[in-house]
């Protein structure tokens, strides 16, 4: 690897990234394990909505624990000084968990979608046994993606020093464009789509019924039936406030990343390193969104656990 050293800085400019790099990192890698640790030990919390929380989890703790760690080490340091192993192995995690995380909001969108407008068809197109298929078929297309293209030597992954990261580069021109035209494609601007849609069709069924439901539950004397459809409703507002979350930061984050990539002689450092903040910003606040929830459980509803059941 080539260029191991990263550019010349001030000691603010160290501090101030090593800082903000190392807060999120740990706030990550906690928040993150805290949701993974109480989906373990709650078997309650091992629903057909809540696996897609703890996916998201999982994506995000991949990212805390490999790629923030080994960049705020190299933001520190001042240079990549893990070898060559290590950093085919932080590229590949890079790319993996940069695009898993948008398709599994996109697929999530897609269950409260089916959930709260086609709630008749929820059970058989989310069956517990079907939903952990369609997980484990994005995740691992993803991956079979990521593994030909680079074993292919259709891309390559080295040291970029404007982010710090070990991350995909590419050999022609062509093969970034064609790289980019499918993960953006697929892997943002169609679960963007997808969610806006989801979203959408789910504000007009809530908004078009909210008078009959607030009736019902007002005349509903199963405390069951009361305590599972707030979960429901609060489920599905949670999941909305998490792509809310993910489109502050990753919007931004792929503008700066495309005019990185293809305009790198016009763009600064810091448009690199604002990429990687918004990019661990996002796998951070996911779990402060969960916790933030757990505390506005409406009165007469029981707190019993960390995620929406």
């Amino acid at each position: 690897m080539l260029n191991l050293e990263l550019p010349s800085r001030s000691l603010p400019a160290v501090i101030t990234e090593a800082i903000a790099c190392v807060s999120l990192n740990i706030t990550s890698i906690i928040g993150n394990s805290l949701v993974c640790i109480a989906a373990y030990r709650n078997t309650n919390l091992r629903s057909t909505a809540n696996l897609y929380i703890i996916a998201l989890a999982v994506s995000d703790l991949l990212c805390g624990t490999v790629e923030m760690t080994l960049t705020s080490a190299t933001l520190i340091i001042g240079r990549w000084a893990f070898g060559d192993a290590l950093c085919q192995f932080q590229g590949f995690i890079d790319m993996f968990t940069f695009h898993v995380t948008p398709a599994t909001l996109g697929l999530t969108a897609i269950n409260r979608y089916v959930k709260i407008v086609k709630t008749s068809h929820y059970k058989k197109i989310f069956s517990p046994r079907r939903s952990k298929i369609w997980l484990s078929c994005l995740w691992l297309s993803l991956a079979l993606y990521l593994l030909i293209a680079r074993v292919t030597n259709w891309v390559k992954i080295d040291f970029i020093q404007g982010y710090a990261v070990c991350s995909f580069d590419y050999p022609t021109n062509e093969s970034r464009i064609v790289h980019y035209s499918i993960t953006v494609a697929l892997f943002f601007v169609l679960p963007l789509c997808v969610s806006i849609f989801s979203y959408y069709k789910i504000f007009l069924k809530t908004h078009e019924h909210q008078q009959n439901v607030v009736s019902s539950l007002r005349n509903c004397t199963d405390n069951t039936a009361i305590s599972n459809t707030v979960k429901e409703i609060k489920l599905t507002r949670m999941l909305l406030l998490v792509a809310a979350g993910f489109l502050c930061c990753w919007i931004p984050m792929w503008a700066l990343v495309l005019w990185f990539r293809f305009s790198p002689e016009t763009s600064s450092r810091i448009t690199a390193m604002l990429v990687i903040f918004f990019l661990f910003l996002s796998a951070a606040i996911n779990p402060i969104i969960y916790a933030f929830y757990k505390w506005r459980v409406p009165q007469g509803v029981s707190q019993t656990a960390l995620l929406p059941s």
